[in-house]
């Protein structure tokens, strides 16, 4: 990205340059100078076309990780008042599953706090099992 805004940059000050000394030059120079700005310019469309490319890929894979995610939902079981995995792995939190599709394992609470629940999610801080 640093790379199409250093091209844009060397363009836009070729074209001041341009701008400047277009009616105190020769055309030989001018010419030059417009080859440069020329070859800038088409760095430029070439780097940008890449950056669109990656920014398609990575478009790409988001949606596929978020269509993967969403299919997580099948894979836990609700049991009492958290979800388990496979082999009881759990228990983890249901609103932060059910609201923002995060897996979040509820730590076990103890001392005083007990009397609030005997598990708290540690993101959404919501007390279970009281």
């Amino acid at each position: 990205m640093s790379d199409v805004l250093g091209s844009i940059g060397q363009a836009i000050s070729l074209a001041k340059r341009l701008r400047e000394i277009s009616k105190n030059i020769e055309d030989a120079e001018f010419k030059n100078l417009l080859a440069d700005l020329n070859l800038e310019l088409a760095d430029t469309k070439l780097a940008l076309a890449d950056v669109m490319e990656q920014n398609s890929q990575l478009k790409l894979e988001v949606n596929e990780l978020k269509n993967s995610q969403g299919s997580n939902l099948s894979q836990l079981e609700f049991r009492g008042f958290a979800y388990y995995g496979a082999n009881d792995d759990g228990p983890f939190c249901s609103a932060c599953y059910e609201t923002k599709n995060q897996q979040v394992r509820l730590s076990k609470v103890s001392g005083t706090f007990r009397t609030f629940g005997h598990h708290k999610c540690p993101s959404c801080k919501q007390y279970y099992g009281g």
